[in-house]
């Protein structure tokens, strides 16, 4: 399966705006904070963005959750694949991804047996990888999210921060009913 896929989106500074807007009125505190993962209200942010319902309807998926990474710091995320049962996610851009890179990673068997299982503030496992040698392993895709994407969550990935990059910087990952994995099909 592919690390990603790109999806075109004519609305794309409308659900920006109308995301924008529902944090700084619901959950300003999520600008400051320093938690990568924030798990929100999903309904309540639905309601203030038709723009995204709407665009998820064109592409035929119903909306499940909405979590926001928000990163502060220029620092990069570390190596990790994220829970299951999810795959197939849509990460947004809403503010500040331009000179920020999602790094996808095909790692050895040794490496993906040895990996630290840690569980999550929510109680959900995943693995993550420290002390990484990056000139050991192979980097097979990076993206400057610039534009609505499928994201192979599955795959190793991290963050990357580029020194142009304004901070904080803020991304929104859809779950969906019917998960669109369809678009990671090579």
């Amino acid at each position: 399966m592919k690390p990603f896929h790109s999806l075109e989106c004519d609305t794309l500074s409308l659900i920006q705006t109308q995301v924008m807007r529902w944090i700084k009125n619901n959950r300003a505190d999520l600008l400051t904070s320093e938690r990568l993962w924030n798990k929100i209200n999903t309904v309540d942010l639905l309601r203030s963005s038709p723009a995204l319902i709407e665009y998820c309807n064109t592409l035929g998926l119903k909306i499940r959750e909405v979590a926001l990474t928000v990163v502060h710091k220029c620092v990069d995320t570390s190596l990790h694949i994220d829970e299951l049962p999810v795959t197939a996610k849509m990460n947004i851009p809403i503010q500040n991804t331009r000179y920020s890179f999602n790094r996808w990673y095909n790692l050895p068997k040794q490496m993906l047996n040895s990996a630290n299982v840690s569980t999550n503030e929510f109680g959900k496992k995943y693995y993550s990888f420290t002390n990484v040698d990056y000139s050991k392993i192979q980097m097979i895709a990076e993206l400057e999210l610039l534009c609505p994407v499928i994201f192979n969550s599955q795959i190793a990935h991290n963050i990357i921060i580029g020194k142009d990059c304004q901070l904080p910087r803020v991304v929104m990952a859809c779950t969906f009913f019917n998960e669109p994995i369809g678009y990671l099909q090579e």
